[in-house]
C-alpha cells in the first residue's frame, strides 16, 4: 500500500529531524573549521607581556594586515622547527646555532663565524652542558606556558628579516650591545659572506668615522645591513656620533636599538646622560632613525643586589686568586610562569621592579614615545652564563647563547608590536628597472 501524503509529508520532517540530530554530530567540527579560517583571515589572539611584565590577551593582525613592506618574501627557506620536535630532540632552535633548514650553506664552511655562529668553538661560547642546560630550561618554560617562550624556540631568521630588509638595522651602546651585535649577526648568519666590515672602510667620509670607539656591519641582501657603533654613555652618543650619524649612512628610515645605561654607576649621571639624550631626541627625531630603548641588563656579583657598583651599594671585589668574580642568584626572587617576578624579601623589591637603572630611565623613555625591549625580567635567572667571557668571569656579559639570544626573541616581538609605526625601508617600493 502507498503510503498518503500527509504520512509521507511526516516521514519527510522526521528525516530532516534525523538529519539534523546526525549533523550535531559533525556541524560543531565544521563551524570550528571555519572559525578558525575566519580567524586566519582576521588575526589571532596570543599572550602579549605589558609593559608592567604582565600577561595580556591581545588580537594580532593578520599577515596580510601589515604594512606591503613586511609582507615581501624572505630571500632564504627556512623550515620552522616546532616546539614538539625539540621536545623530542630531534632539533635545536634556531637561536641557539641550529643549521638553516632545508639546506644551508655557511654552516659547511671552515670559518671562524661559522664555527662560534653554531657554538662550536672560538669566542666567548658557552660550555656544551650549559648550552643543554639553556635548552632545557627554555622548554620547561614553554611547557608551562610562558608568554613567548614558544614563540623564542620557533623563531626564524625569516621572522626577523622583514625588518632588517631594504634599512640599516643600528645597535648601538656599550660593550653589552656589542655582544648583542655578534648574537644577531649569527642568528642570520646563512644571509652574508660571514665578514665583517668595519665602518671606516664603508664610509667615504673618513673624518665621519675619526673618534668612534668602534663600529662594524655585516651586509644582507637586498640593501640591508646589520651594523653596531660603540657608544658608552649618553653624553659620547648625542655630542659625538648622532651629530655625524647621517654621515654615516645613518637614514630616517632605518632603526635604532639603543642602550648606554649599564657603564654608568651612579644615579646622578645617569640621569644627567638620559636627560641629554632625551632633550636631543626631542629636536632631532625627525632625521633620526625609528629609535627602541633596549633596558638595562642585570647584573648578578656576589653583592646584595648583584650590581657592580652603585650609590649605596657594597662594591663587587674579585676573587683572591684573580680570576675573575664569583657570580650569584638573584636571592629571593624567582620568575614565574607569567614572566613576572616575586620576591618574598622586601629589599629585593628593587629587583622585581627591573633596578635602579631602569626605574630611572623606563619612565624618561615612555613619556618620549620610544618603545623598549624589555630584557630585564627574562636575563635575571640566567645568572650561572656569565662565565666563558674573555676567560673570567665578570657577572655582567654572558657567554653564547644565553641573555643575548633570548634578547633577540624580546626584540623581535617589540618590532613586530611596533610594526606600523616603523617607517618604510629605504628602497621600498622597490624601483623598475631602467628608474
Amino acid at each position: 500500500m502507498l503510503p498518503t501524503a500527509t504520512a509521507t509529508k511526516a516521514a519527510g520532517k522526521r528525516g530532516v529531524l534525523q538529519i539534523c540530530k546526525d549533523r550535531r554530530y559533525w556541524l560543531l567540527p565544521v563551524a570550528g573549521v571555519i572559525m578558525l579560517g575566519l580567524l586566519s583571515l582576521s588575526g589571532f589572539w596570543e599572550c602579549v607581556t605589558s609593559e608592567e611584565g604582565k600577561c595580556e590577551a591581545r588580537a594580532v593582525p593578520a599577515a596580510f594586515d601589515a604594512p606591503k613592506w613586511l609582507n615581501a618574501s624572505c630571500p632564504l627557506v627556512y623550515q620552522r622547527i616546532r616546539t614538539e620536535e625539540m621536545q623530542r630532540g630531534e632539533a635545536r632552535p634556531y637561536l641557539m646555532g641550529e643549521r638553516q633548514r632545508p639546506a644551508c650553506v655557511n654552516c659547511d664552511r671552515d670559518e671562524l663565524w661559522s664555527h662560534f655562529c653554531q657554538f662550536k668553538s672560538h669566542g666567548p661560547k658557552c660550555p656544551p652542558h650549559d648550552q643543554d642546560l639553556l635548552f632545557n630550561t627554555l622548554l620547561d618554560r614553554a611547557k608551562v606556558g610562558a608568554p613567548g617562550s614558544r614563540e623564542l624556540l620557533e623563531l626564524t631568521p625569516c621572522d626577523l628579516f622583514p625588518y632588517i630588509r631594504g634599512r640599516t638595522l643600528w645597535l648601538v651602546g656599550d660593550s653589552m650591545m656589542q655582544e648583542f651585535m655578534r648574537a644577531v649577526q649569527c642568528f642570520m648568519y646563512e644571509f652574508w659572506d660571514l665578514e665583517t666590515k668595519q665602518l671606516d672602510t664603508l664610509v667615504a667620509d673618513k673624518e665621519a668615522t675619526e673618534g668612534l670607539i668602534g663600529g662594524w656591519c655585516v651586509l644582507l641582501p637586498e640593501d640591508s645591513r646589520i651594523c653596531h657603533v660603540r657608544s658608552n654613555m649618553g653624553d659620547w652618543l648625542v655630542t659625538n656620533l648622532l651629530p655625524r650619524f647621517a654621515r654615516l649612512g645613518a637614514l630616517p628610515s632605518d632603526i635604532m636599538v639603543l642602550n648606554f645605561a649599564v657603564w654608568i654607576n651612579k644615579a646622578g649621571e645617569l640621569a644627567s646622560n638620559v636627560m641629554m639624550w632625551a632633550e636631543y631626541y626631542e629636536r632631532f627625531k625627525a632625521s633620526l632613525p625609528f629609535v627602541i630603548w633596549r633596558d638595562a641588563s642585570i647584573q648578578h656579583f656576589d653583592t646584595p643586589t648583584g650590581d657592580y657598583k652603585c650609590d649605596g651599594c657594597v662594591d663587587a671585589k674579585p676573587r683572591e686568586d684573580e680570576t675573575g668574580f664569583n657570580c650569584k642568584a638573584m636571592d629571593s626572587v624567582t620568575l614565574n610562569a607569567a614572566n613576572e617576578l616575586e620576591t618574598t624579601d622586601p629589599a629585593m623589591q628593587v629587583i622585581v621592579d627591573g633596578g635602579w637603572r631602569n626605574k630611572l630611565t623606563l619612565p624618561v623613555m615612555k613619556e618620549l614615545g620610544i618603545p623598549i625591549v624589555h630584557t630585564w625580567n627574562l636575563s635575571v635567572p640566567l645568572w650561572q652564563y656569565h662565565h666563558s667571557f674573555q676567560e673570567k668571569d665578570d657577572c655582567t656579559h654572558w657567554c653564547h647563547p644565553s641573555g643575548y639570544q633570548v634578547w633577540i626573541a624580546q626584540m623581535y616581538q617589540t618590532l613586530r608590536k611596533y610594526r606600523e609605526s616603523i617607517p618604510p625601508p629605504g628602497n621600498w617600493p622597490p624601483q623598475s628597472p631602467g628608474l
